[in-house]
């Protein structure tokens, strides 16, 4: 790949290798984690649409709940570990790692045991947005 496709690749997600666009998708990961702890709505419901579901320990949020709380949490977390994604298809990237997620909502901390994350991320138009996270907590 010449040097100037890779860049759009980067930067758009929607040229170049599967490798190329799961890499632009983990990095939209990175910034919806940063989102979250930094409160950031507006970064947030860039990223991650109105239409999303969230499938925390707690129960299912969808992304207008989310925002609505999300003054109410103080997210943060490890290290993201052993990150992985896959295309089942050109416009569907799968994402999951491990991760602990650290932090509280409305004073009551989160459990520190660690959990799988996996996020489906869809491509409308020419952005990716993530439409699907779910934790599965783990004991190792």
């Amino acid at each position: 790949m010449k040097k100037g496709r890779a860049r759009v690749a980067r930067r758009s997600g929607t040229n170049g290798t599967k490798d190329a666009v799961i890499r632009f998708v983990i990095e939209q990961e990175m910034l919806v984690w940063k989102a979250a702890q930094d409160r950031d709505a507006k970064e947030f419901g860039r990223l991650v649409p109105a239409d999303a579901l969230m499938i925390f320990r707690s129960g299912i949020v969808r992304q207008p709940e989310y925002l609505a709380t999300m003054k109410a949490r103080n997210v943060a977390h490890s290290e993201i570990q052993e990150i992985r994604g896959f295309m089942p298809n050109a416009s569907t990237v799968i994402l999951t790692y491990r991760t602990v997620r650290l932090g509280s909502y409305e004073g009551i901390e989160f459990p520190s045991t660690p959990v799988i994350e996996s996020t489906t991320w869809i491509k409308r138009g020419r952005r990716w947005v993530a439409i699907l996270n779910q934790e599965t907590p783990t004991t190792r």
